[in-house]
């Protein structure tokens, strides 16, 4: 006797077939974010291919791991380590970037390849400041300056301030002996775009999906390095009666072609726009 055909069984092979594309399409944009960003990118990217919006309110339930982006200290140290040798733009990069050619169209670079840095990069930077959620309108406005103290137009990546200081504690002359001294690191970013460490956009978002994010809102900076990759300097000062402190500071500026800003709510891994804007 012949067994009755099983209904379910071409079903789920069209929804093999059909999630195909989509696979190949992640595996290839999986060095954008790591671990369960780049699940969120996906699902995001699903979404917005069937409905045609970016649909926030449809993330919270299929990524919910926590977001992480590349980090600055591991990049900056393997451009120092590598030493890559970047000759000033030349007018055809100058053209390059004022035209915004896709990130996928770089070309490869021998350089970055030899520190393994020759693909997407994306730093995730909390915004703890500057959105402001409009439940009438349903709408995020955003408006986050990222730059860093005494750095206008440069993005502060990250600042580890290392060693205690002596200010009502100690005298200069006796500072460096009692141990006051401090270490600061400070990882910035050089958009490539003059004077522009704002990140400004409206996002249209439902009272679920702001429930959803708790608060939790940060900016991702998408994009490849570009010449001169990484500029480093180191100062050192004295202790002064103002400061009685020994400070030595080193700050290291990462040079990328940024080509997308992204909001997201890293806690959760939802991805609420891949369309803000840098501004001055």
């Amino acid at each position: 006797m012949l067994k009755p055909k099983n209904p379910f069984s071409r079903v789920k092979l069209v929804s093999a077939l059909a999630c195909l594309p989509l696979c190949v399409a992640s595996v290839a944009h999986a060095d954008i974010l790591t671990g369960a960003a780049a699940v969120a990118h996906k699902v995001t990217h699903a979404v917005s291919e069937a409905t045609g919006t970016e649909a926030p309110e449809s993330i919270p339930s299929l990524a919910t791991k926590p977001m992480k982006g590349d980090d600055p200290v591991a990049i900056r140290d393997a451009l120092a380590t590598q030493a890559p040798v970047a000759d000033k733009p030349s007018l055809t990069d100058r053209v390059r970037k004022l035209i915004r050619v896709p990130t996928h169209a770089a070309q490869h670079d021998p350089d970055l390849a030899k520190a393994g840095l020759d693909h997407e990069i994306a730093f995730v930077v909390q915004a703890p400041y500057g959105i402001l959620y409009r439940p009438k309108a349903r709408s995020l406005s955003v408006n986050v300056d990222l730059s860093g103290d005494g750095t206008p137009g440069l993005i502060l990546l990250k600042k580890t301030i290392t060693g205690p200081r002596g200010r009502g504690l100690v005298v200069a002359p006796e500072a460096k002996a009692k141990g006051y001294i401090q270490h600061i690191d400070v990882i910035q970013l050089d958009s490539g775009q003059v004077n522009k460490a704002q990140i400004q956009g409206r996002v249209p978002l439902t009272h679920t999906a702001f429930d959803e994010a708790n608060g939790d809102f940060a900016v991702v900076l998408v994009g490849r390095l570009a010449p001169p990759y990484l500029t480093d300097s180191v100062e050192h000062t004295d202790p002064t009666n103002d400061e009685p402190t020994d400070i030595t500071t080193r700050t290291s500026t990462l040079h990328v072609d940024v080509q997308a800003v992204w909001l997201v709510s890293p806690a959760k891994g939802i991805v609420l726009s891949r369309k803000l804007r840098l501004s001055k």
